[in-house]
């Protein structure tokens, strides 16, 4: 055979030869490929796991009808709330949480907290401040539709002389925690100014409440807030209310104290407060009492009974008797009449109803 013809069958061998290889170097290359594709989707879906598990979301509705006598319009559908919370556990002891209400666009809470141990944890943000039994309680376990009370709402929930449409919610550093069986208590520093505001004066709101527990099913706390509000932030009403006819009006003092009891029982709970206010040199004073009596003949059926009472420049007397279906653990059905009655005005006829949506 010539030799130019052998070349040729040579070169053809070779070429066949590495087109093989290369299409074995290429295919083991994408199953490599393929392979740590998987790996890393693995990974990522393992990761995504534990990403997710250290996330909890909740939240709840309220919304129903209510009918006031006094009132124009009388009666109105309304959507009380629209909350969504979120938890993350950073770490075993360090967590964040944030809460947002869709009805008004708002955020109600976002903090982070660090827990030393159960007698000392640190929380630092926007929450509600420790003040009272009351203040700090869910509204999505309020007894009432009216909630909150009357002296809480003055006294720390959002009046004029009190973080104003702050929902009792501020922004500060708490430090808190059980210290024993049967004591548990909250230290803050707190803005004053409210949810979402920056601060209007130099002033820190200083909090204290101490809780303690002498039995299992009850609770007994006292509590205070010391501190000064910022006159010029005041409407014309407020600032006549706070100094009188005094010519120099400069940061007045505000105070509030609260002691109560909370008794938890099978049958029966009962929470009962009395607090005390000064803002500069006007006082007031409130409490109430609510009772909750547990599944009267039906599983789930409770009756509800409260009075409020509120003493400031005018006294106000607020009377409520109400039922409550659990339909679904914090799933509820709340139905009530209420009596105001605001010396020397009229006194008011409402109802009010209510249903609670809860995951």
């Amino acid at each position: 055979m010539p030799n130019y013809l052998q070349n040729k069958s040579k070169n053809s061998n070779f070429a066949e030869k590495f087109i093989v290889s290369m299409k074995k170097i290429i295919c083991l290359a994408l199953v490599a490929a393929f392979g740590l594709c998987a790996m890393a989707q693995s990974k990522a879906a393992q990761v995504f796991d534990k990403i997710a598990e250290r996330f909890t979301f909740s939240g709840y509705a309220q919304l129903g009808w209510e009918y006031h006598d006094q009132s124009d319009p009388n009666n109105e559908f309304k959507l009380n709330k629209l909350i969504i919370m979120s938890k993350l556990r950073i770490t075993d002891n360090w967590s964040a949480f944030a809460m947002f209400d869709f009805k008004g666009f708002t955020l109600q809470e976002l903090w982070t907290n660090y827990s030393v141990k159960p007698w000392l944890n640190i929380k630092l943000g926007q929450f509600k401040t420790p003040f009272s039994i009351e203040n700090p309680l869910s509204p999505s376990i309020l007894e009432t539709v009216d909630q909150p009370s009357l002296a809480t709402s003055y006294m720390v929930m959002g009046s004029g002389l009190m973080m104003p449409k702050g929902a009792g919610r501020d922004i500060g550093l708490t430090v808190y925690g059980d210290a024993g069986r049967y004591v548990s208590y909250d230290l803050a520093v707190m803005n004053g100014a409210g949810r979402g505001k920056s601060d209007d004066n130099s002033w820190k709101d200083f909090v204290a409440r101490l809780t303690l527990h002498p039995l299992k099913c009850l609770d007994v706390s006292a509590s205070t807030i010391l501190g000064k509000g910022a006159t010029d932030i005041l409407n014309e009403v407020d600032r006549y209310l706070v100094w009188k006819d005094r010519e120099v009006k400069l940061d007045y003092t505000r105070s509030r104290w609260a002691v109560g009891a909370y008794l938890k029982t099978a049958p029966i709970d009962v929470r009962a407060e009395w607090m005390w206010g000064k803002d500069g040199e006007m006082d007031s004073n409130g409490g109430y009492v609510t009772a909750l009596v547990k599944n009267v003949g039906v599983k789930g059926l409770d009756l509800i009974g409260s009075f409020n009472h509120l003493e400031m420049f005018s006294t106000t007397d607020r009377y409520y008797a109400g039922v409550q279906y659990w339909v679904y653990k914090k799933c509820r059905v709340q139905a009530g009449y209420s009596y105001t009655k605001i010396k020397p005005l009229e006194g008011e006829n409402g109802i009010l109803t209510q249903v609670q949506v809860a995951f």
